[in-house]
């Protein structure tokens, strides 16, 4: 049995399981600024009424909703839903029991996608939220909720969120949180452990999604993801795979137990780089001693003496010292969405300064670079450095001041 409180808000009874609906629609005639005010204060009235609260997105005629709520209310409202006659294309995109509300807050928050692609707040409805949408993955994956998950990803997507926009606000900053609630005994080992491969389910789906915009990969262009000997969390290679793989970059991805085995795959097969992680959930800097014989050994074992080595992870973020020779590395990336543009970079710039040792090795590179590969390494190098200064707001080279 529901009851109601004293605003007229529907409340959850024990009968009343929470439930979520999330849908997208087109609507027939694109909406003036006051038709959409008018649907956002009928359905507010609506939602407070029968103890629904979420979220509605909005660019030109395209719209997507998020819904939660008792599961009788919510059948009631798909089924007003799809009788509207002011939309079409109407797709069901996840339906699902959930333990939490993620807009708990809100009757309905509404968001639009302007001009520049940005998402832009128009109305927050009643109340806030101080959670992040981070904590709120967090949460999710410690409920084991992959439906909820997924919905939020979409969401977020819908709300004008790149892949590498969001990596590094939305998925690894919830592995970070993970790693806080263990340090506060809010969660043990287990049920990190859980949560994180859940994020790794998530982060497949991500890069499913993403297949269509793969580059054709530059022959020889070949890299090697590993997370670091006894490393057990995977979720930053899962990540740096997809990255890689969109950039047209030959991935091999391996978790080799030891260092002996990591060396025997770079003395054995050729690589241009090898990406070495640590945890995304832990700090785990004590790590780092390890990590510099490592990549030594590696360095010394590798088939192409030249191979580039970069690393990451969280022992690498929010650090004013952390440098990548600090643990003999050529480029640490501080979120993987990074890691490609920074790579690029370091390799366009030592391919066009290359020592004797650099020279003797091209020699034996399986698929040596033509002219034309070098034209097409060229560009999109450095499109994705401005690119990646743009996203972090740093002027271009020649907007510097002269060192």
């Amino acid at each position: 049995m529901t009851a109601v409180d004293s605003t007229g808000r529907v409340g959850l009874g024990p009968e009343a399981p929470l439930a979520t609906l999330c849908y997208q629609s087109r609507a027939l005639k694109r909406p003036s600024p006051d038709d959409l005010q008018r649907l956002l204060a009928e359905a507010r009235v609506r939602n407070r009424q029968f103890g629904v609260t979420g979220m509605l997105v909005h660019e030109g005629d395209r719209f997507f909703q998020w819904l939660e709520g008792p599961g009788s209310a919510l059948a009631a409202l798909w089924s007003s839903i799809r009788q509207d006659d002011r939309h079409g294309d109407i797709e069901l995109l996840g339906e699902g029991v959930t333990p939490i509300r993620l807009f708990a807050d809100w009757d309905l928050r509404f968001l639009r996608r302007t001009e520049g692609d940005q998402p832009a707040t128009v109305s927050e409805g009643a109340g806030a939220d101080n959670r992040s949408g981070a904590m709120v993955l967090a949460e999710l994956a410690l409920a084991g909720n992959e439906a909820a998950m997924e919905a939020l990803l979409q969401a977020q997507k819908a709300a004008g969120s790149g892949p590498r926009q969001l990596c590094r606000e939305l998925l690894e900053p919830a592995a970070h949180q993970l790693g806080d609630w263990w340090c506060e005994d809010r969660c043990d080992s287990f049920a990190v452990s859980l949560a994180l491969a859940k994020l790794q389910n998530l982060v497949r789906s991500l890069e499913l999604g993403r297949t269509g915009n793969l580059r054709v990969a530059i022959e020889g262009q070949r890299v090697l993801i590993s997370p670091s000997p006894k490393e057990t969390h995977l979720l930053g290679a899962t990540l740096l795979g997809g990255f890689f793989r969109e950039a047209g970059w030959s991935v091999q991805a391996e978790f080799p137990k030891t260092d002996m085995e990591l060396m025997g795959l770079v003395k054995t097969q050729w690589f241009d780089a090898i990406a070495l992680t640590l945890s995304d959930v832990f700090t785990r800097r004590e790590r780092l001693a390890a990590l510099v014989q490592t990549i030594s050994d590696v360095r010394a074992a590798s088939r192409n003496p030249t191979m580039a080595v970069i690393v990451g992870g969280r022992a690498f973020q929010h650090d004013p010292s952390r440098t990548p020779d600090r643990v003999g590395a050529d480029v640490h990336y501080s979120s993987a969405g990074d890691a490609v543009p920074d790579l690029d970079y370091w390799l366009f710039m030592h391919r066009f300064t290359p020592s004797t040792s650099e020279t003797a090795a091209r020699s034996e590179r399986p698929g040596r670079l033509s002219p034309i590969d070098v034209v097409q390494m060229i560009t999109p190098a450095l499109s994705r450095r401005l690119l990646r200064s743009s996203d972090r707001g740093e002027p271009d080279s020649s907007e510097r001041p002269p060192t």
